[in-house]
């Protein structure tokens, strides 16, 4: 230890004979290398007035188990009978996978003629129920059989005509097309044709500016495609307009029509003050796919004509 380090030893020692003590044995001892990270502070050489005890690290808490409601309600019987005879249909198709003897294939064999008897029975009873309750039968509402069914579609067309006859003056298309578009020439003749069975107004916009000699009319793309998100649209494509119902004091007034049978078919609202657009489709689509896109969009409930 030099001069210096001594007399300031003994300056500290009047001042606080604990921290000479300390710093005197700092002096003489070489400070220990900095411990690597993650090294627990106790086990630094702090000096003998530093005194640590290394905490112990709480237990943790079990969690409780998550059960969902009603988990430790019995399970019913047919449920735990269905599910075992599941386990072991697969049990044994695995089985003749890996070891293909007749036995094995056999005894899966069995399980398959067992699950085609219980399907058979499950259609039989399921037919014999909607039998019983016609409120049941939905090919009460949308026939199947040959008979029923063109008689459906027949007053089904008739109601559609009748709805267009009825709503010309509310609703209308936009036919987007292309001068270079191979199928937008197979598609206008078909759009110009529904317009003039059906009198509905068709407004055709060019996308690339190109002529088209069954709209002559034809709109040029001014920004307007782009508005209504049609930027990369394939064509043909085809949007629905809509002019905006009508407002009381009670709010938006249903537009309905009589078709047959005393039935009334009433116009989906458009509530938006300057029309409504809806994507209606693209790709070359016939007379009747386009009336029938129209009318499932303007005049039906989802899940009533499917």
């Amino acid at each position: 230890m030099n001069k210096l380090a001594h007399h300031l030893a003994i300056a500290i020692a009047f001042l606080n004979p604990a921290m000479a003590h300390a710093q005197t044995s700092e002096a003489l001892d070489p400070m220990p290398a900095e411990p690597a990270a993650g090294t627990d502070y106790c086990e630094r050489r702090l000096g003998q007035w530093f005194y640590c005890e290394v905490p112990v690290a709480p237990k943790p808490k079990p969690r409780a188990k998550a059960t969902a409601k009603g988990d430790d309600a019995p399970k019913h019987p047919d449920l735990v009978a269905a599910e075992q005879f599941k386990k072991d249909m697969e049990d044994a198709r695995l089985i003749a996978v890996w070891n293909p003897s007749a036995e094995n294939i056999q005894r899966y064999y069995a399980y398959q003629q067992m699950v085609l008897e219980k399907g058979g029975t499950f259609a039989d009873t399921w037919r014999r129920m909607v039998w019983e309750n016609p409120d049941k039968d939905y090919t009460l509402q949308r026939p199947i059989n040959t008979a029923g069914k063109a008689e459906w579609l027949q007053a089904r067309n008739t109601d559609r005509d009748l709805f267009f006859r009825a709503a010309y003056d509310q609703i209308g298309i936009f036919y987007v097309y292309r001068g270079d578009c191979g199928p937008c020439r197979v598609a206008s003749p078909i759009v110009r044709e529904f317009a003039t069975r059906y009198g509905i107004s068709v407004r055709a916009i060019s996308a690339d500016g190109g002529a088209n000699p069954h709209f002559p009319d034809a709109q040029i793309d001014k920004g307007q495609l782009k508005a209504w998100g049609l930027t990369s649209a394939v064509t043909p494509a085809y949007m629905i307009f809509q002019k905006p119902t009508a407002t009381g004091k009670d709010g938006i007034k249903p537009v309905s029509f009589r078709v047959t049978d005393g039935k009334t078919i009433t116009l989906r609202p458009c509530r938006n003050p300057k029309g409504c657009l809806t994507y209606m489709g693209a790709g070359v689509l016939s007379v009747d796919e386009l009336a029938d896109r129209l009318f499932v969009t303007l005049a039906t409930e989802p899940g009533k004509d499917f």
